[in-house]
């Protein structure tokens, strides 16, 4: 895995709240009641012509209201963008802390998972995955919640969903985002030019404790629900008759139903 050093980032720590002016154009501010009041995206930058979410323009900072109302901003080098619109607060590890997470992309070399967070009272780098590997490629984060038997919360990606899309599932190990099943091709959490970074939904259909998620198939004319407890196990199958183009909404009482004898 590839991590960036917190000295290669520009810190900026002062006070306020977010603005209209400030904020990524269409971005949104993330809230939570923990160590982080709010995250958003600043510095909007035209840097990478991508455009996969409607525009060229990117976020080139994240900004990070902690619980006293100091803000702290992290200023990314010019060599890479926030291709996401609003950041994600979750104590992934159980910790109490927050953990602020990201899709930041290297203009050379595609998209990358980036998790941030406040470490006596700076705000650094916790991890990071090693970018896709060629420029205008990008990942959709899928969903985060309680996939596994693994403490705390795991983050569902798709690689590339465009072309191939390809379901992994992470795990913040330390300073370590690890991939914790075998990686699933064919799916597709994401069309061009939408502002939804994903169509994909989890939920725990059977009160276990281990959420399912849903997500459409490559085509985006399937919605497949998958469980990882024990293993990448298909739970459900369904066709939806047209192209999907909206976020999946709650499926449980499907599912529920699928189980029941026929």
């Amino acid at each position: 895995m590839s991590v960036l050093r917190p000295v290669l980032f520009a810190l900026l720590v002062l006070t306020g709240t977010a603005s209209a002016q400030e904020r990524l154009p269409d971005g949104g501010v993330a809230t939570a009641s923990g160590d982080v009041a709010q995250a958003w995206y600043g510095q909007s930058t035209t840097r990478y012509d991508h455009g996969i979410l409607g525009d060229r323009v990117e976020g080139g900072s994240l900004v990070v209201i902690d619980r006293t109302g100091s803000r702290h901003e992290l200023v990314l080098p010019e060599r890479y963008v926030f291709e996401d619109l609003t950041p994600r607060l979750v104590d992934l590890d159980g910790d109490g802390a927050s953990e602020i997470i990201t899709i930041r992309t290297d203009v050379g070399a595609g998209a990358a998972v980036a998790v941030y967070g406040l470490r006596d009272g700076t705000l650094v780098e916790r991890s990071a995955t090693a970018p896709i590997g060629r420029s205008h490629r990008w990942l959709s984060i899928a969903a985060i919640a309680n996939f596994t038997a693994d403490a705390g919360k795991e983050i569902a990606i798709v690689k590339t969903p465009h072309i191939g899309g390809v379901l992994e599932i992470l795990s913040l190990k330390g300073s370590v985002l690890e991939t914790i099943l075998p990686p699933q091709s064919g799916y597709s959490t994401h069309f061009i030019g939408s502002r939804d970074i994903s169509l994909a939904r989890a939920e725990d259909t059977d009160s276990d404790g281990f959420f399912e998620l849903a997500l459409p198939t490559q085509d985006r004319r399937q919605i497949v629900v998958l469980g990882f407890s024990p293993g990448v196990h298909a739970v459900a199958r369904f066709d939806t008759g047209a192209v999907i183009t909206q976020p999946i909404g709650s499926f449980t009482a499907a599912v529920t139903a699928a189980r029941q004898p026929q």
